[in-house]
């Protein structure tokens, strides 16, 4: 019971932490979304590659014999959904810094308020998962939030729906890509976002940071808000079904949205109040089945 507990409060934990990550990136408002994104890849990549090679020796040598026993197109295959499973991360984090610092914080939270309903149809029409009638219905209200939000800002709408699409595209590749140690996959991900980072260092970096608390806040971002969260949320996967944690994962917008109106002072007009109102209906509707089996199985 204890350990079950101990799982839940990981997993709420995690959520909680993502929930408040725009309150460091706000403190680096000053520098680009690409110097935040380039620097904070740069300490998460030291910070894991000190995780993989000091704690999962081990593991790693698993999963390298695991790969070698695949064919070579098998092995093509894993290569590329690990690839570019990097490179949606680095498009996905790179908007959402730029929505926090550059539009406004409720921007980036509705993009995590559809990312389920977006992952759910392209698992459907990518890897064929099915979906119920409650769920198709939870989609159409999806879009009919997406169009009142749309009319109140096209562009804001754009980032959010870039923003949710990168990370729900990411969840199916990965779906796809089993078997692995997960914190060494991850690795090799933010390895690879570094690499792609620095074919575009030009365009990113106009001018190296020098201030000390910017390389601290960095340093923070890197462990509190990317490597922690990502163990804690690891840790809960092993006891909570993935049902539960997609419930859970709803902390994170909703932290967020409170950060927006309480920290920073963010209000909303009646047509966001609206296209609000109506992604909350349809995130009832699409999460009632595993709220009901959650509630049965208790």
């Amino acid at each position: 019971m204890n350990s079950s507990r101990n799982h839940y409060l990981a997993a709420i934990a995690a959520f909680a932490i993502w929930g408040f990550f725009s309150i460091p990136l706000r403190a680096l408002k000053a520098y680009s979304a690409g110097e935040i994104l380039y620097f904070r890849i740069l300490f998460s990549s030291l910070v894991l590659l000190v995780i993989v090679f000091g704690f999962k020796r081990n593991d790693l040598r698993k999963d390298i014999a695991f790969m070698q026993s695949f064919t070579p197109a098998k092995r093509r295959n894993v290569v590329l959904l690990t690839l570019s499973g990097g490179a949606l991360l680095t498009v996905n984090w790179l908007t959402f810094i730029y929505i926090v610092n550059h539009i406004n914080i409720k921007t980036a939270s509705f993009s995590y308020l559809i990312c389920p309903v977006i992952t759910a149809v392209l698992g459907y029409v990518l890897i064929k998962e099915k979906m119920t009638m409650l769920q198709w219905v939870a989609v159409a209200l999806c879009t009919l939030s997406c169009v009142v939000m749309g009319m109140n800002s096209a562009l804001e709408l754009g980032y959010s729906f870039l923003t949710a699409f990168t990370y729900a595209l990411y969840l199916i590749s990965q779906r796809k890509n089993q078997g692995f140690d997960r914190m060494i996959v991850l690795c090799v991900q933010v390895l690879f976002s570094f690499f792609i980072l620095n074919i575009f260092y030009g365009q990113l970096i106009h001018e190296i940071p020098t201030g000390v608390t910017f390389y601290s806040i960095i340093l923070g971002i890197a462990v509190l808000f990317t490597v922690l969260p990502l163990f804690l949320n690891l840790f809960a996967l092993n006891r909570i079904n993935s049902a539960t944690i997609g419930i859970l994962m709803y902390l994170n917008p909703l932290i967020n949205f409170s950060v927006a109106f309480l920290v920073f002072g963010e209000t909303v007009n009646s047509i966001q109040v609206a296209g609000y109102g109506i992604i909350v209906v349809a995130l009832v509707v699409f999460n009632y089945p595993a709220v009901r089996q959650l509630a049965a199985s208790r």
